[in-house]
């Protein structure tokens, strides 16, 4: 409701500022929702007059009244009581009573799809998310993404456009080869069938505690000559027999090929049932080994080759120059400039006399021993997603230590042609243990199973210690929807860009204002209409009944389509926990301070605006990925 009012409020100031004389185009954003109760400002507000009074020499208050008075004139939309000028803002007054029957009409009438968007001409969206690396457990940053991807996917297809969820594991490239000369060398049959991933996780950090070892006696001098030769002997076997089982893999060597598909099926197979556990799941799972074996990644370097937008280096090794001058919002199609020539790269390159010394970076698509990389295998994804699925987005969400790589990219990719796909790189910030970095490498991990099992135990011990006539065998399942609440709302509702540091026992509290909060609230909610007989109809109640307590209710669950439509915005569905919270927050204070089914007065309209917070609880919470309750 007040989404609608704030369009058509904004479709009435570019008007009246058009019917002023005033030459000068107004975005939406020039109206801005305020508080319910900033009485001075009123419920809308808008400072146009200060850019159009400064670029007209004026005084920003006459032109706002100006504008007002316009405004006035061509008639308020409906649901605006009055608007005044105040210090320069033109200020808008709800009517309260209005509000409230459209705003319960619309939550009645909508239901389920309250704050959701139609297209005619939807988006379609590929997003690249969760991403794990096949052969080792999801740790916690694996939870982060997949918890914050799968919300603002349901934000995104709430909010009309069609989205497509693609694991895009990492299931491709040199660690593989690494990975297999490691289990041809020292893999136990039996411990790989008793534990697949604790085995493969183990083999992994071996080679590279070994490879590590080896390389930290060889800066040291040696004891002897022969000690040093055969320290770099050592060394030099498992890394190059490593390269060595990854060729053999890119070229389909049948033992090769058999060893990793073991490796890829057990890992899917553990993914799946800790996914599932989340209620998540994907729709495509084209890791980065799909663009090896089925061709796209030679095609991406034949077309870079051809097209004269990649060259060749010294050693044999292909790259994409990029120039520092390029580095702007290559993300977007009306922003990107590229210059795809290589005229540049070879005169810099001349001056240079190699590479590395060249002003520009190149990014890699061939390796100098002829594998391919990371670069290779994303461009070949953007190729396929151009041309298979004709997407129109696509979408990264991967953590912001890569952000330059993604600016890189997407300066190759507008080289490579691809000029109309939209690219976007949804970062977030890096996970850290208190004890410092993780590194699965080195074992510091804290796994997803063991933050769930956390969660689950806490949330078990507090239903089992508060719980009224909960059945036993009802409490691991109320226990299970409170964890994932705990773990889901915290994920989310942290400021993505910012980095953690994870405190498991902080991770999985149920107190304060946590997901569990909110499924409280609703729970209260459902308690109340549950000790209703009926709901009454939105037409028959009396909205004059409501008191300023009901009204900021009211007003706070008009914001939610604003709210999803500022999740689309910014690619982040943090403000959607956020006003979650703030709701629960409203309602409870709505709970203590009014009665609703023996009030004297607004018995009826507080069921309906009960029943009407109940439905955006459930919204919101279901396209968070987290269940209501029914009692807790």
């Amino acid at each position: 409701m007040l989404g609608a009012i704030k369009r058509e409020l904004f479709e009435g100031i570019r008007a009246a500022v058009a019917d002023a004389g005033y030459g000068r185009d107004v975005e939406p954003s020039t109206v801005e929702l305020e508080d319910f109760d900033d009485e001075e400002k009123g419920e809308f507000s808008s400072a146009v007059s200060f850019a159009i009074a400064a670029d007209a020499g004026a005084n920003p208050m006459a032109v706002a009244a100006d504008i007002a008075d316009r405004h006035r004139e061509s008639g308020l939309p409906d649901g605006i009581d009055s608007v005044t000028v105040e210090n320069g803002h033109i200020n808008y007054h709800l009517d309260v009573d209005r509000m409230a029957l459209r705003t319960l009409s619309t939550i009645d009438s909508e239901g389920a799809a309250y704050g959701t968007r139609e297209r005619a001409d939807p988006d379609r969206i590929v997003a690249d998310v969760s991403s794990p690396n096949i052969a080792k457990p999801l740790h916690v940053g694996h939870l982060r993404n997949t918890i914050l991807s799968d919300a603002l996917m349901n934000v995104l297809e709430a909010r009309g456009h069609d989205v497509t969820r693609d694991n895009h594991l990492g299931d491709w490239g040199t660690q593989f080869g690494n990975l297999l000369h490691e289990y041809v060398e020292f893999g136990d049959e039996a411990a790989f069938e008793d534990d697949p991933i604790a085995h493969l996780l183990e083999l992994y950090q071996q080679f590279e505690q070994r490879d590590s070892m080896l390389e930290d006696v060889e800066a040291f001098d040696a004891v002897t000559d022969e000690f040093d030769e055969a320290v770099t002997t050592e060394r030099q076997y498992h890394v190059d027999d490593g390269k060595e089982w990854f060729a053999r893999l890119e070229r389909g060597d049948e033992q090769a090929v058999e060893r990793w598909e073991r490796f890829r099926e057990a890992s899917v197979e553990r993914f799946e049932r800790v996914y599932a556990e989340l209620g998540v799941d994907f729709d495509l799972w084209l890791g980065e080994s799909f663009y090896a074996r089925e061709g796209w990644n030679d095609l991406v370097v034949e077309k870079a080759l051809d097209e004269d937008v990649a060259m060749r280096g010294p050693d044999g090794s292909v790259f994409i120059p990029i120039y520092p001058d390029e580095y702007g919002d290559a993300g977007d199609p009306e922003t990107a400039s590229v210059d795809p020539s290589l005229d540049r790269a070879r005169e810099l390159l001349d001056e240079a006399g190699s590479v590395e010394d060249a002003d520009f970076d190149a990014f890699y698509i061939v390796k100098s021993d002829g594998s391919t990389v990371y670069g290779t295998r994303d461009l070949a994804t953007i190729e396929y997603r151009v041309g298979e699925l004709d997407v129109d987005q696509s979408v990264y969400v991967v953590a912001s230590e890569q952000n330059r790589y993604f600016q890189r990219l997407f300066v190759a990719a507008r080289k490579m042609g691809y000029d109309e796909v939209h690219l976007e790189h949804i970062d977030y910030g890096m996970i850290s243990l208190p004890e410092g970095s993780m590194s699965t490498r080195g074992g510091q991990i804290v796994t997803v199973r063991e933050v769930l099992d956390a969660a689950r135990e806490r949330a078990r011990d507090i239903v089992e210690e508060k719980g009224r006539d909960v059945d036993g065998d009802e409490v691991d399942a109320i226990a299970r929807k409170i964890a994932l609440a705990t773990v889901k709302y915290g994920m989310v509702a942290s400021n993505r860009g910012k980095d953690i540091t994870f405190d498991i026992d902080e991770a999985v509290s149920l107190e304060g204002d946590t997901g569990p909060y909110v499924q409280y609230a609703t729970t209260r909610a459902y308690s109340i209409l549950d000790a209703a007989e009926t709901v009454p109809a939105v037409d028959a109640i009396d909205p004059e009944t409501f008191n300023d307590t009901d009204h900021n209710l009211l007003h706070q669950l008009g914001r939610y389509p604003l709210v999803l439509e500022r999740c689309e915005e910014r690619y982040d569905a943090a403000p959607l926990a956020r006003y979650l919270l703030d709701l629960a927050h409203v309602f409870n204070s709505f709970y203590h301070k009014n009665r609703v089914l023996d009030a004297e007065d607004a018995a009826e309209e507080r069921l309906a605006l009960t029943d009407a917070t109940a439905r955006v609880f459930e919204n919101g919470l279901g396209l968070l990925g987290i269940d209501t309750l029914a009692e807790m």
